[in-house]
């Protein structure tokens, strides 16, 4: 899964970076209300992330990183 950030012209939702998908790939539009709602489902999803995301860099093969 990928968030894409798009707008709305005002005629239709448009991306606003250059995706490459088939004909017919299911997208799912999320609306908020408001900024700050943008704002707490943007943080919701990283927090929602994160124990996935430790599991994934928290490994032996990428320890060199750490010394950055």
């Amino acid at each position: 899964m990928r968030h894409v950030p798009a707008h709305y012209d005002g005629e239709k939702v448009v991306l606003d970076e250059p995706v490459s998908l088939s004909a017919n790939t299911p997208v799912e539009v999320v609306i908020p209300d408001s900024q700050e709602e943008l704002i707490a489902l943007k943080t919701d999803v990283s927090l929602a992330s994160l124990s996935s995301l430790t599991r994934i860099w928290n490994n032996p093969r990428d320890a060199e990183y750490d010394k950055l």
